[in-house]
């Protein structure tokens, strides 16, 4: 992530605009007083939703077994889950 001040970011916007957006940088962008972030609004989208899917109790612990599972080879296959027979 590239920190700019307000001044840099002003004079360049338009192609840090394009660049967020069809390459997914994201910018700090800091003033005397405050910083904010740009980033593309389907980037800001999907980190709503990750915290969002964070915020339902035993979400991070049921995920976290999910992928210890995976790794571990413990999973079902479509026709075990569906019932579906050759």
């Amino acid at each position: 992530m590239e920190t700019l001040t307000t001044s840099a970011a002003r004079e360049d916007f338009e192609n840090m605009v394009k660049l967020v957006s069809e390459e997914n940088k994201i910018y700090h962008i800091q003033s005397a007083k405050d910083s904010v972030v740009l980033l593309s609004y389907k980037e800001y989208e999907s980190l709503q939703e990750t915290l969002e899917l964070l915020s339902i109790p035993g979400f991070r612990e049921s995920l976290q077994l999910s992928l210890q599972q995976m790794k571990n080879n413990q999973t079902y296959s479509i026709d075990e889950v569906f019932g579906h027979s050759n």
